[in-house]
């Protein structure tokens, strides 16, 4: 079981609480178990000047509900993650299928790309994906178990401290800004690169689809960056580099995923103008249809649905690359 010494526990108690004399103040009332709503109490009673945003999700016009999960690394317990409520947005997808949120109806705009990322405050283990988190099953009273495997918890939790560092470098704090409903832009950015080193222990662990992560994952910060007026081309760059590293490990195995990878790689080619490259994989994608025809037979025919889904994307998107309105948002 992986777990933080006590040591470790008190420095991340005056990372999240601002200075020893409160973390002190934490271990004699509450020991050495980090709870992040207790951690929240005693910053709030001591330092009035921190507020944590907490909206009001019973208001009608909410379209975003919390759910608290448990740190499969640290086990930190009480989570907050925030999920969407079905049809209370409406969403607006780009070339590389990244949602841009609209207002609809009788609920607010919120940007959940800003607030998807789950962020352990303590160990800073992060994902989008609930299911990398300890969950609970209300119907059963039982633990879900997350995905991965203890080794690859053990080796992100190894390296919590590198975390730490580099959110302290970008000047944000865990508590105040990342784990808040009201994540600024850069919070946002943060939250998934957290979760791009996640995934960067699991590719280095020889995880399937970790490197699939990556690329996805800087994709999101693309979104991000562009959507308020940051320069959106280093992620498309390292997107580009993820997807090509994703192929030519066959890091995401399955012609499904084969065609979703190759549609990316040629979709971000041409967003940065490098049409030499797309073309070739386009030429990839080609011989990649064939190997899928020729085992048609003996294929899922969902993933046959699939793949030929990517492949006619792809060679829309590459016939239209001269339109100048290529990349226009467009309704899911």
């Amino acid at each position: 079981m992986a777990v933080i010494d006590e040591n470790g526990v008190r420095r991340r108690l005056k990372i999240m609480l601002g200075s020893d004399k409160l973390a002190e103040e934490y271990i004699k009332q509450f020991g050495f178990r980090i709870d992040i709503t207790k951690i929240q109490t005693l910053r709030m009673a001591t330092e009035k000047t921190v507020e944590i945003a907490t909206p009001d999700e019973t208001a009608a016009d909410d379209p975003i509900f919390t759910v608290f999960l448990k740190c499969p690394s640290c086990y930190m317990i009480n989570l907050p993650s925030h999920e969407l409520k079905s049809k209370s947005l409406q969403v607006m997808v780009d070339k590389f299928g990244m949602p841009h949120y609209r207002a609809m109806g009788k609920y607010k705009v919120v940007d959940y790309n800003l607030i998807s990322v789950t962020v352990c405050p303590q160990c800073l283990f992060a994902s989008p994906d609930k299911r990398d988190f300890i969950g609970r099953d209300p119907a059963r009273s039982r633990e879900i178990p997350a995905r991965l495997h203890q080794g690859e918890l053990a080796a992100i939790l190894a390296v919590a401290d590198d975390r730490v560092t580099w959110l302290s470098e970008q000047n944000l704090d865990p508590v105040k800004d990342i784990l808040p409903r009201t994540r600024t832009p850069q919070a946002g950015l943060a939250s998934y690169e957290l979760a791009i080193q996640r995934a960067q222990i699991e590719f280095a662990r020889n995880v399937p689809f970790s490197a699939y992560k990556v690329a996805a994952y800087t994709l999101k910060q693309a979104t991000i960056a562009e959507t308020y007026g940051m320069d959106p081309t280093p992620y498309y760059l390292k997107a580009l580099k993820g997807y090509l590293t994703c192929f030519e490990r066959s890091n995401a195995p399955g012609f499904n995923y084969e065609g979703q990878v190759l549609y990316q790689v040629i979709a971000l080619a041409l967003r940065l103008n490098q049409t030499e490259i797309a073309g070739s994989y386009i030429g990839v994608l080609d011989r990649s249809k064939s190997r899928v025809e020729s085992s048609q037979s003996k294929a899922d025919p969902t993933v046959v649905q699939g793949f030929n889904r990517w492949y006619n994307a792809a060679r829309e998107i590459w016939s239209d690359r001269e339109n100048p309105d290529l990349w226009q948002l467009r309704a899911s």
